[in-house]
């Protein structure tokens, strides 16, 4: 945009608002959903600077009968398509469902659906690949029963030819199509799952999953800076976290934009009645109110800081915009104008910790890296647990764990033993090493993980005789899975395979 294009557009930026009844023949033209760039990381979970970029709705995705055949990739000479009734499209279906009412990010949330129904199709249209290969044919027999035991025409928990004759034919050929079409991967992936190891095998796995060893750690985050440096930070800085409560329309278009903004001037809507219907992200549904959130996390949003300083001056009741924000424009109803936040309160405290601590590394660093060397020298000459009473810090005890470099599901992990999760995700193949290697009681070396420190003490080797004795009485079973899972991997991983998905999701599902 050129410097008097800003100009003009600058005109129509502030507009006051009356309110007023919605007359449907002037309404602007609603579009069809697509993304924009928008950032409102700490309003919701106190994230700072986080991106989120919105999606359509699952809805604006699935279920469709002429939405074609998307490629997302290949497998072979075989291509991995999303089209109405395949089993890409049963998958989608399949995850939808079980990430129905998550509270996650909706982009996330849809990326996790779409890669893991793509991720399942590309395994099964592999192990197809070699079913056909192998000459498995589904006969008529084996097809009759499996539809039978599958359970669709189930009643009280037995089939039921009654229920089977009252079905439509389009459905019985939909159920029958189906479960032919999986036979063949059922029967491979159970051929898999069903070798038997070895009795030495399963000894050598279940003596390896009973050798355990605990610790314990103290975590240097920003929450430990102190009160009276955060406050001075954010009285020094007091427009970024001043509080606005606000509502959003996100809109595609400059042109868009301005129809929408026109309409409110004039009165032809209410902000709630355009959000609903022309905003493009996920607070739409809520008649576009995000609710109120510190300046910091809006102002990514802004192309312009003056812009970002007009929304922060509006009175309450205001209408400002557009705005260009980082993939689309905006037009925002400020509820309760901008106030200076309470610096005293606990949780702005909390915040503007996070905040240093994500926006202000080499300030928040200098301070825990010279408390955790302080603090180590003190457990080097007393212990950890003396230091953490010394410091008034939280001491994380970890219960016995297993040395499991590869997440091996024969053995437990730190996932399952560290009450914080913070040593889970900080261990390494190579930080796993030092940890077991080391002696026991030895203090190790503070740890820098992401913004923050790790003090860990090595605790004492043991024999966990039941984590043993379950490895061994389940080690068919688990076997069996770890077969299935590398074979899958394994499938995955060929030259065979040719991965577009990320491309074809952000141009198709998101309509980047």
């Amino acid at each position: 945009m050129s410097g008097n294009d800003k100009n003009d557009v600058k005109q129509k930026k502030v507009l006051s608002f009356k309110g007023g009844k919605k007359q449907k023949e002037s309404k602007a033209k609603a579009k069809p959903r697509v993304t924009i760039g928008w950032i409102l990381g700490m309003a919701v979970l106190l994230i700072i600077g986080a991106s989120f970029i919105i999606g359509p709705t699952l809805g604006a995705v699935l279920g469709k009968r002429n939405q074609g055949n998307l490629v997302f990739g290949t497998y072979g000479k075989e291509n991995i398509n999303y089209a109405y009734n395949n089993y890409f499209y049963d998958q989608v279906q399949r995850y939808a469902d079980q990430f129905k009412g998550s509270q996650s990010d909706p982009t996330q949330t849809l990326y996790q659906i779409w890669k893991s129904a793509y991720d399942s199709t590309v395994v099964y249209t592999a192990v197809g690949q070699l079913a056909d290969q192998a000459g498995i044919k589904v006969n008529s027999d084996v097809l009759n029963r499996a539809i039978i035991d599958s359970g669709v025409y189930h009643k009280d928990g037995k089939f039921d030819v009654d229920t089977y004759q009252k079905a439509t034919a389009e459905r019985k050929n939909a159920i029958e199509s189906s479960i032919r079409r999986n036979l063949p991967y059922q029967m491979v992936m159970t051929d898999v799952g069903s070798v038997l190891a070895s009795e030495a095998e399963r000894e050598y796995v279940g003596a390896m999953a009973s050798k355990v060893r605990d610790f314990s750690y103290l975590l240097f985050d920003s929450s430990l800076y102190p009160d009276r440096e955060a406050i001075a930070y954010a009285l020094e800085h007091k427009q970024l976290f001043e509080n606005i409560e606000l509502s959003i329309i996100s809109l595609g278009s400059l042109e868009d934009a301005e129809e929408v903004a026109s309409s409110l001037q004039s009165g032809l809507y209410t902000f709630e009645e355009a959000a609903r219907e022309h905003s493009l992200d996920m607070y739409a549904q809520a008649d576009g109110h995000v609710g109120t959130v510190p300046f910091f996390a809006i102002k990514p949003n802004f192309r312009y800081e003056d812009e970002a300083a007009a929304l922060l001056g509006a009175d309450s009741g205001s209408i400002v915009g557009p705005f260009e924000t980082n993939g689309g424009w905006a037009v925002y109803h400020v509820t309760t104008r901008a106030k200076e936040a309470d610096v005293a309160d606990e949780n702005t405290l909390r915040l503007v910790k996070a905040y240093i601590g994500s926006n202000d590394e080499e300030l928040m660093d200098s301070y825990l890296n010279n408390l955790v060397i302080e603090v180590s020298e003190y457990a080097k000459e007393t212990s950890l647990e003396d230091a953490a009473l010394e410091y008034d810090l939280d001491l994380v005890k970890v219960m016995p764990t297993g040395y499991n470099v590869g997440n091996s599901s024969f053995l437990n992990n730190f996932s399952y033993t560290d009450p914080t999760g913070m040593l889970a995700s900080y261990a390494t193949a190579e930080v796993q090493a030092e940890l077991f290697t080391s002696a026991e009681h030895t203090l190790l070396e503070p740890m820098k993980t992401g913004g923050a420190y790790l003090l860990i003490e090595v605790g004492e080797d043991s024999t966990d005789e039941g984590m043993g004795s379950y490895t061994m009485m389940f080690y068919d079973y688990l076997a069996g899975s770890q077969s299935q899972e590398n074979l899958a991997q394994t499938l995955y991983a060929s030259d065979l395979h040719k991965d577009n998905f990320l491309t074809t999701f952000l141009r198709v599902v998101l309509g980047q």
